[in-house]
């Protein structure tokens, strides 16, 4: 091989290493705190098996549940449509169930959840709609009004 396709491949790899340095600090530089600051302060509710019956079945508005991971690049790209619906949709609830947290395997059990991320769509405590993947805000707010 000449030296000229050594160092083309060299800086081929080079610039994949870097692609794949950088996405991982983006999906995973730890934001979570920050993340959850920001969700919490639009008004999107953290459920657990505790608080599920209260937040979501019991609700008096539409509720947008979603099913994520932390571990999740799919989830995290949801994050910026469930703080967009819940800031400037006062009339829909949206709730977040961390799959990742203690005290949520009887809901996760109860709802079949066995992908990432799972949204739902339940008025009056019935499911009237199941997304599983990244969903569009569009998609979400037409079955949720």
């Amino acid at each position: 091989m000449n030296k000229k396709k050594v160092s083309l491949i060299i800086e081929i790899v080079l610039f994949v290493c870097a692609l794949f340095a950088i996405t991982g600090i983006y999906y995973f530089g730890g934001n979570d705190t920050k993340i959850e600051e920001e969700a919490g302060e639009v008004g999107i509710v953290k459920v657990d098996d505790d608080n599920f019956q209260e937040e979501v079945l019991s609700s008096d508005k539409p509720v947008i549940l979603e099913f994520s991971s932390n571990n999740c690049p799919p989830c995290l790209t949801m994050i910026p449509t469930m703080i967009n619906i819940a800031k400037n949709n006062k009339n829909i609830k949206v709730a977040s169930v961390n799959c990742d947290d203690d005290n949520v395997s009887k809901i996760v059990k109860d709802y079949h959840i066995d992908a990432y991320p799972t949204i739902f769509i339940i008025k009056e405590g019935q499911i009237q709609k199941r997304f599983v993947g990244v969903t569009s805000e569009t998609a979400l707010l037409s079955e949720a009004q």
